[in-house]
């Protein structure tokens, strides 16, 4: 009977066992929660990297469309593997990102910076061959830093009781 009731009162008092709770998926579940953006904040920052994705392929798709196609999507410039390669390499970061943040992975407002520099990068060596296209991929980059600073704006902020505990252990 006591080892009943103490077997009760620890089931209530540990939250991992508690079989009504619902968990989460997420990657790194060691990762502490100070370093994971908010279920809201990770939904807003998934969305704005799609759209950012989104607005790069229509970028892509509209300078084809007048003739002055951009670097990584140059079909007259590279063969078949490196044009696949080029836009792997511009359009996967951005997707990658969105992922990570609707999943609460940890540190995306870090892993946010990579996607803004590829887009910063592929502005800059689009300036002379599709000079409209670079400026609406720096805008998109602008945008990206937006989104990085809502990641950092985003993340669980801990008390000052609960950030000693986590410190203690």
């Amino acid at each position: 009977m006591v080892s009943e009731i103490k077997h009760q009162d620890y089931l209530e008092h540990d939250s991992h066992i508690r079989p009504t709770e619902t968990v989460a998926f997420t990657f790194f579940p060691d990762a502490g929660q100070q370093y994971r953006l908010t279920r809201a904040w990770g939904r807003v920052i998934a969305l704005g990297w799609l759209l950012n994705l989104f607005a790069l392929i229509c970028v892509g798709a509209s300078s084809q469309m007048i003739g002055r196609p951009v670097f990584w999507l140059d079909d007259q410039r590279w063969n078949a593997a490196t044009l696949t390669f080029f836009v792997l390499v511009s359009c996967f970061p951005l997707m990658a990102t969105a992922l990570w943040s609707l999943f609460h992975g940890p540190h995306v407002c870090y892993l946010s910076i990579a996607p803004t520099m590829i887009l910063v990068a592929l502005a800059a060596v689009d300036r002379h061959d599709s000079p409209g296209s670079a400026v609406v991929t720096l805008i998109l980059a602008i945008a990206g830093a937006g989104l990085v600073a809502g990641a950092f704006a985003g993340r669980y902020r801990l008390s000052d009781s609960s950030s000693a505990t986590t410190a203690s252990n």
